[in-house]
């Protein structure tokens, strides 16, 4: 196995340092699974897909402030990734921005949960005003903390880094899965508002507990820290990145492709609900689709970790392309669980490759930038896509996005194969060029 490109860079540019870490990769190891796996139940009982919007639904009546659920956290979660990565500039050490963040975050959750709790005691309207306000702030801590995490974790773990990713992925999901259904039996045992209200402040209490992991965190400082600019200058600095940055300009427009390729994701239940399967059949299949992205997501990790995050790109497109072929030919309940086997697979390249290639393609001082690139450049295809297919889908129908996203997918997939694998180019020199050493 060759060593992970960014750790190759991290040696040779600081070699004390990266030496003064790895004492302290199995402590942090533990209380990054630990902080990962109480935060995973934590916000599932918070879920903007499904608890949130039911939650809003009730309260309100409103379709309208449904859909604004999602966009709320869909702006919140990409839009702020360039800030947290300006904020890591000129820092020789990540813990204490994300010490903070994660405290602001929880902030946000309590935001949430006292809202909700004065359901009854001041207006209806007033109430919707502040759950949104609330529901804002922790969608956009969330958004904040993606860089700065993705840095800490590429400094404080350089071996085994898929390992903690594909375990994540792994107990995300299992307790994810838990959580839905420990949410469901609270809800339906309670009348509304208080099932909600109790999952708000299980949730509060849950990640309230998940600091105290990210406390016992240990960091040394970082020798070479870049000045911070004003952050309209981090943001003129884009365009330069990516055109200079060949390898990291391939990865970028392979992906764009991929992302937009999901555009057909969100219609396959409903069109194989039009097809015969039973309404609660989709809720088999979203399990599905949990359990597969935590399943896969763990041999995905440990692919990545061995052989490289290359690869686990190149297995996104066959399983977004095989995804969509499939929905256009299904037929029957097994052929979408199959469908959403697959589907899911996709999601958790989203998750862990996306990272962990922006992680070894990034020179050692910019890790935060290159991940708060990554997410802010392929937010919009991510969103947009599924906006236009639903466009379009009433005058089309569902057969020719199914066959327009494959497509997407083929042309992202033979794009991804002309990704440089940064575990295969030369030996970094010390101020951290690219390369890998075996």
């Amino acid at each position: 196995m060759a060593v992970s490109a960014d750790v190759a860079r991290l040696a040779a540019a600081a070699p004390e340092y990266a030496r003064g870490m790895a004492r302290f990769q199995r402590r942090n190891f533990l209380f990054l699974i630990m902080d990962g796996a109480t935060f995973a139940f934590a916000i599932s009982l918070l879920s903007e897909t499904t608890l949130i919007p039911s939650f809003i639904q009730q309260l309100t009546g409103s379709s309208v402030l449904v859909g604004l659920v999602a966009a709320t956290f869909a702006v919140g979660r990409y839009l702020p990734q360039l800030v947290g990565a300006h904020l890591v500039r000129g820092r020789d050490r990540r813990k204490p921005l994300l010490l903070g963040i994660v405290i602001a975050e929880r902030v946000g959750i309590l935001a949430i949960a006292l809202t909700a709790q004065a359901i009854g005691a001041i207006p209806t309207d007033l109430v919707i005003v502040l759950f949104f306000i609330a529901f804002c702030a922790y969608a956009i801590t969330t958004g904040l903390i993606g860089p700065v995490y993705g840095d800490f974790v590429a400094k404080a773990l350089t071996k085994g880094r898929g390992w903690f990713y594909g375990i994540v992925q792994l107990l995300g999901g299992l307790l994810g899965f838990s959580a839905a259904i420990v949410a469901e039996n609270i809800i339906r045992t309670n009348a509304f508002p208080q099932g909600n209200q109790l999952c708000f402040w299980i949730s509060f209490a849950l990640s309230f507990l998940s600091i105290f992991f990210i406390s016992g965190l240990k960091e040394l400082p970082y020798p070479h820290v870049d000045v911070r600019p004003k952050f309209w200058v981090t943001i003129r600095e884009l365009p330069s990145l990516i055109v200079g940055d060949r390898a990291y300009g391939r990865f970028i427009l392979a992906r764009s492709f991929l992302a937009l390729s999901t555009l057909g994701i969100g219609f396959v239940a409903v069109d194989g609900i039009h097809r015969g399967l039973r309404v609660s059949d989709a809720a088999l299949l979203a399990a599905v689709f949990i359990l597969s992205q935590a399943l896969l997501g763990f041999l995905l990790g440990l692919v990545g970790n061995y052989w490289g995050w290359r690869i686990v790109v190149v297995l996104g497109g066959v399983f977004i392309a095989s995804g969509m072929i499939g929905a256009v030919f299904a037929a029957g309940l097994p052929a979408y669980i199959a469908i959403f086997v697959v589907l899911g697979g996709a999601n958790a390249v989203t998750v862990i490759g996306d990272p962990n290639l922006s992680i070894e393609l990034a020179p050692t001082s910019r890790t935060s930038m290159y991940l708060g690139m990554t997410s802010t450049l392929l937010a919009p295809f991510f969103i947009l896509g599924p906006l236009a297919a639903g466009a379009v889908i009433g005058v089309l129908g569902y057969p020719p996005v199914f066959w327009t996203a494959a497509a997407i997918a083929i042309v992202g997939l033979a794009l991804s194969f002309r990704i440089q694998e940064p575990r295969k180019q030369s030996v970094p020199d010390a101020v951290g060029q690219p390369g890998a050493i075996p």
